[in-house]
């Protein structure tokens, strides 16, 4: 800090030797260089970092709800064995991103606000990603993809898939699969515990509907004993312990996030983002279906509809999505086990599992 001084002796500065005046002296100088030097330095650093951190190829990524035109650009192509970092930018609104197959997932993205995630491409192939915030009725549309090639093999041959499930067995899914027989009142998984031994159940559960599994039951000699809601309740009992807490636990989260918006959160179909669904009105007006003539979102809670469809039959509606409705295939975003997680959560809209929804 410079202290002027007047008279004679103005040309000649002498440094001030009162301690107090020295400290505030360098208190002075040490804000003055924070502010002016080091500040800056950090801040330009700190960008410098952000834009590359490293040997990473830095991609810019802009979230816009669908109206907006979604994911920009929604095709990105990078070299195997490639270091990635994303930068995410939301213009409108709260979006998430998330790549299943090579498990990569950002939250949350902010309005204004940029989010990075890094990555190496360390397999080939045309990897989804997908927003996993509930942004728009168009939600659904927000999608695209990532290919990792390798330039040493950029005409790789292509990979083989069995056919789904339903397809291998003939199961048509646009047909209505209406329950032969339906339980007095909810079935209880708690109730049908104490029978489990006492009854039991030798099917393969994921390929017969539990209407089949009661018809079974009853032709037999041994349950014959038994009253019909406790059958049932033994079939819930088995659906669930199949299953497992576990798996029923993550389908649970997994509907929570991409199902709920169309299906509502207690399962009767009547969420917001479904009464706005492209096709509605045709689907309305199919004089077939089993809801009082109308169609939309499955009310997981009709027990005609559900007890008729096994659990491979909701999962081919999961994998192929549905025709002309607005509802997504998930076969790219999900994997097999996440797909029998979320069934395993819908039966819990039919059966009575004890969760708290």
């Amino acid at each position: 800090m410079w202290i002027g001084v007047s008279g004679k002796n103005a040309d000649h500065y002498s440094p001030p030797t009162d301690p107090y005046i020295m400290k505030r002296e360098f208190f002075a100088l040490t804000i003055l260089f924070v502010l002016f030097v080091a500040f800056p330095a950090s801040l330009f650093g700190y960008q410098a970092w952000l834009s590359n951190p490293s040997d990473a190829r830095v991609i810019m990524l802009t979230a816009n709800a669908p109206s907006n035109g979604g994911w920009v650009p929604d095709t990105i192509r990078v070299n195997l064995g490639e270091r990635v970092r994303l930068r995410i930018a939301s213009p409108d609104v709260v979006h998430g991103f998330e790549i299943p197959a090579l498990g990569i997932q950002v939250d949350e993205i902010l309005p204004g606000h940029v989010a990075e995630v890094e990555f190496i491409a360390s397999r080939v192939g045309k990897f989804p990603f997908a927003c996993t915030r509930w942004c728009s009725v168009d939600h659904w549309r927000m999608r695209g993809n990532i290919e990792v090639v390798d330039p040493n093999n950029p005409y790789p041959t292509p990979q083989t898939f069995a056919p789904p499930l339903y397809q291998q067995l003939k199961i048509d899914i646009d047909a209505l699969h209406p329950a032969q027989n339906v339980p007095p009142s909810r079935p209880s998984a708690a109730r049908g515990a104490s029978l489990a031994g006492l009854i039991v159940i030798s099917t393969d559960l994921r390929t017969q509907s539990p209407s089949d599994v009661f018809a079974k039951l009853r032709v037999d000699d041994s349950p014959k004993s038994y009253s019909d809601q406790q059958l049932w309740d033994v079939i819930a009992f088995a659906w669930k312990q199949a299953a497992g807490d576990e798996s029923i636990a993550k389908g649970q989260q997994l509907y929570a996030r991409d199902c709920a918006a169309c299906h509502g959160e207690l399962g009767k179909g009547n969420g917001p983002a479904g009464r706005d669904l492209p096709g509605l009105a045709a689907m309305q007006s199919d004089t077939h279906s089993m809801q009082d003539g109308k169609r939309g979102p499955a009310d997981f809670t009709n027990t005609a509809q559900m007890l008729g469809a096994s659990d491979v039959l909701l999962q081919g509606k999961i994998v192929r999505g549905g025709m002309g409705t607005g509802m997504p295939e998930w076969r790219t975003l999900y994997t097999d086990e996440e797909m029998w997680q979320v069934i395993s959560f819908i039966r819990s809209f039919t059966f009575d599992y004890g969760l708290t929804k």
